[in-house]
């Protein structure tokens, strides 16, 4: 059974062995994420110029399962994936190229945001790997990258009964591939999305077994942060 790590310093993922051999259960999942995922970006992303084409910022998002079905039915000005893991990135550029549209980044949230602004940035399954003060600011730094009035995805881990029973299964089988994963609780999240913008939707994605939670906000523009 799940139980909480007992190091505040949690052995960290092996990135590259993940990327080696993706585990048959997120093979099998991927298909509702993405769906789930292009749903919110198609009602909740806003066009910040008159061309119709939305920016976008994937953080953690190395070797993308999501790139290619953004990019194939979301008009995309520019789609820039930002993550530390090179090997992962070899294998998106080896997929994708780096261009006009796709643009590579090896660069960590934690070091703050590179000179981006975009309309939509998103990450799936990575504040959870981090310490509860390290997710705060990663959440923050999601938000830098994004223009004002710009929208924010997040979808993270959380504690569900399920969840604990699945994770639970997985690790006594010996297959559990990520040892500083934390599920968050979603007013961990919330707390700090709105110390710079405003959640709009909210839903538990229980098809997933390990339970997952997503998060649309919007940036609050420079007159809403005047009148706070």
């Amino acid at each position: 059974m799940f139980t909480k790590h007992e190091s505040d310093s949690p052995r960290p993922t092996d990135w590259d062995r993940y990327y080696l051999s993706v585990p048959v259960t997120a093979k099998l999942t991927r298909r509702y994420s993405t769906s789930v995922l292009v749903d919110a970006i198609r009602r909740y992303a806003r066009v910040g110029r008159g061309d119709g084409q939305l920016s976008i910022v994937e953080i953690g998002g190395a070797n993308s399962c999501f790139l290619d079905a953004i990019l194939s039915r979301i008009p995309c000005r520019s789609y820039d994936v930002v993550d530390t893991n090179e090997y992962g990135l070899g294998l998106l550029s080896g997929r994708v190229g780096d261009g006009e549209v796709v643009r590579l980044h090896k660069h960590s949230i934690l070091d703050g945001a590179l000179p981006l602004s975009a309309d939509l940035v998103f990450s799936v399954g990575l504040v959870e790997h981090f310490s509860p003060r390290e997710t705060r600011a990663a959440v923050l730094a999601h938000l830098d990258y994004l223009r004002p009035g710009g929208t924010l995805i997040l979808t993270f881990p959380t504690p569900t009964l399920l969840y604990r029973i699945t994770r639970g299964l997985i690790e006594a089988l010996g297959m559990w591939k990520f040892p500083d994963e934390r599920p968050l609780e979603p007013q961990e999240i919330t707390e700090a999305v709105r110390m710079r913008g405003e959640v709009i939707w909210e839903k538990m994605l229980w098809p997933l077994m390990l339970t997952q939670y997503m998060i649309v906000a919007r940036k609050r523009c420079a007159s809403d942060v005047e009148l706070l």
